[in-house]
């Protein structure tokens, strides 16, 4: 699996809005004319078509229908406060949860979300690994434990501190899950080797905190009007600074991770030890990893999810 899969002409981003609004409409994720406002509003075709630039048709299209379900079922948990009462959330994951464990929706589901997140995984996998399959389940499955911890948090008004919210926003930000869905979209899968295995984790890590820590900074305004916590309060309570002093600080936290995650990408693509052939693999990962990065942190200073609805 290397390069791109097709010489298939690449989508315009109104024909992939298009494309991403009719399907939504299809699978029950939007339900009006307000709804489908604020889903166009979102600009997951920049997002998508920014992190696949010379990709296939349906592999932006698949892109981007993925990043609009991430963002449906972390909308519904957050601005619903799905989870106010104790067992809300986890009826609310359980068919997302069977789904990853048998590869479909359980029988007679109704849920459109679980529904969804099988008809995707179904697309998304054909012709995947077994090992991909399992990485893919673990992390998503992750995501799920992560937010059923976060919203326990906050329904019993536990405030986290610093260290403890980063880890905690590292996994419910669902960096990793869509970094599993772009090895398909992208046609380029993630090296496997105990030689940079290490630095391979600490990539993905560094690209989970920067998406974690800006979706945080852009979207702190919302956060504060539903009283729920970000890194940008977070910072303000634990050292008592302005909302102002904070964002600033979140800023500079932001730089200087993007400038750890460079000097991983230094390393892996010094790497040696590995055969002509894997090293070259492991090269285009980085490129895809790289470019998704820049297209999140473009997305998000345009997409329009942390605004009132249009």
């Amino acid at each position: 699996m290397t390069g791109i899969a097709d010489d298939s002409p690449v989508l315009t981003e109104p024909a992939v809005v298009e494309a991403v609004l009719s399907w939504a409409r299809a699978a029950g994720l939007v339900a009006d004319d307000r709804q489908e406002r604020r889903l166009a509003a979102m600009r997951l075709d920049v997002l998508a078509a920014g992190a696949l630039p010379q990709g296939a048709e349906a592999d932006v299209v698949l892109t981007a229908q993925w990043a609009a379900f991430v963002c449906w079922v972390d909308d519904r948990i957050d601005r619903h406060s799905l989870g106010a009462r104790p067992g809300e959330l986890e009826r609310f994951t359980a068919p997302l949860r069977q789904v990853l464990d048998g590869g479909g929706p359980p029988p007679g589901a109704t849920a459109p979300h679980a529904v969804v997140l099988a008809q995707l995984w179904e697309r998304t996998a054909e012709g995947m690994p077994g090992r991909w399959r399992e990485r893919f389940a673990a992390d998503y499955g992750d995501f799920l434990d992560a937010t059923a911890q976060e919203v326990a948090l906050r329904r019993d008004k536990v405030p986290l501190g610093l260290e403890a919210y980063l880890r905690l926003r590292r996994r419910t930000i669902t960096l990793l899950p869509v970094l599993d869905v772009l090895e398909r979209t992208g046609h380029t899968p993630l090296v496997e080797d105990p030689r940079v295995d290490a630095q391979v984790r600490d990539l993905r890590w560094a690209v989970a905190d920067v998406a974690g820590w800006a979706n945080d900074l852009a979207s702190v305004a919302d956060d504060l009007a539903a009283g729920q916590d970000n890194l940008v309060t977070v910072l303000a309570r634990e050292r008592s600074w302005p909302v102002a002093q904070a964002r600033e600080h979140v800023a500079e936290m932001i730089e200087q991770r993007r400038m750890r995650l460079l000097a991983t990408v230094h390393i892996l693509r010094t790497a040696s030890g590995l055969p002509d052939g894997q090293a070259a693999e492991l090269h285009r990962y980085v490129g895809l990893v790289e470019t998704f990065m820049t297209a999140t942190l473009r997305w998000l200073a345009c997409t329009g999810r942390f605004t009132p609805a249009p």
